[in-house]
């Protein structure tokens, strides 16, 4: 308890999910929260269960310029500073072959996804640059690193994230700013309903299911939790990584590492199967 005792966090896409997630585990550490997102009651809902003294909840899209400019502005005028940012928001994109790409979805799912990010670290720089420093982390994913496991697009949007921070890394470290990405990889959370295209009030009972049938495909044995993102989070705001920047922390239990037990042993038996075919066994 207390890792960030004193700090003041924005966390955006807060309302539900990792997000919510992390704004509780930053508020059990000692921080100032500001909660936002589009969907006012359920980010007025977070804010009244973490406390008025601990959060308060700032409706904003982040994809729109005047919105981050007032979210960061009223941030400051609430808590005084902004000591760390979580660039968490983002949304699920198209996911259809190269040729039916539609470009009006693209520009859209471009500021969501990447362009959010931009704009975010735009105005929140003054800020921490006149607090002599600041943690920026940005939700990057897996699926930056691994061809084929999301829709193109969504790759491709969050490769520019994580390269992205990197840059922005190095430009502000003059400044006493850290950037860093965290890339999770099969957590079960909203966002995935959402991007099979399941409604609100069966969100819960999908991603349930999810949790359990991804936790099958893990070396680590079960999925994720939006928990899991918040801890990585957490230690990226607080002093403890002072000494980190520029870097991607991979949180998904193994993904990206290799194949599972169960994983190997079923490519084995295809393989051997195709052997014993092949010699007419």
């Amino acid at each position: 308890m207390g890792r960030l005792q004193n700090k003041v966090a924005i966390i955006t896409g807060s309302t539900s999910g990792m997000g919510a997630d992390t704004a509780r585990a930053f508020v059990r550490e000692g921080a100032k929260v500001v909660v936002t997102g589009r969907n006012t009651a359920r980010g007025e809902a977070i804010a009244s269960e973490l406390g008025g003294e601990h959060a308060v909840f700032v409706a904003a899209d982040v994809t729109v310029e005047s919105d981050v400019v007032r979210l960061i502005e009223t941030t400051v005028a609430t808590f005084g500073a902004v000591d760390s940012l979580f660039n968490n928001a983002a949304g699920p994109t198209q996911d259809v072959p190269a040729t039916d790409v539609d470009a009006d979805k693209l520009q859209t799912e471009m500021m969501n996804v990447l362009g959010s990010v931009f704009l975010m670290i735009k105005h929140v720089v003054p800020i921490m640059k006149a607090n002599n420093g600041g943690s920026i982390i940005n939700n990057g994913s897996t699926a930056a690193h691994r061809a084929n496991s999301s829709p193109p697009v969504y790759s491709a949007l969050k490769s520019g994230v994580c390269h992205l921070s990197r840059c922005y890394a190095m430009e502000l470290s003059e400044l006493g700013i850290r950037v860093n990405t965290i890339s999770p990889g099969a957590i079960a959370t909203p966002i995935f309903a959402k991007q099979f295209g399941v409604p609100a009030d069966k969100e819960k009972q999908v991603t349930d299911i999810l949790a359990q049938t991804l936790g099958n495909f893990l070396p680590a044995g079960r999925s994720g939790q939006g928990a899991d993102v918040a801890n990585a989070a957490v230690f990226l705001a607080s002093d403890e990584s002072s000494f980190i920047t520029g870097q991607d922390l991979v949180v998904d239990g193994g993904l990206t590492g290799g194949l599972a037990p169960a994983q190997k042993k079923a490519q084995a038996q295809i393989l051997r199967g195709a052997v014993e075919t092949a010699l007419g066994k």
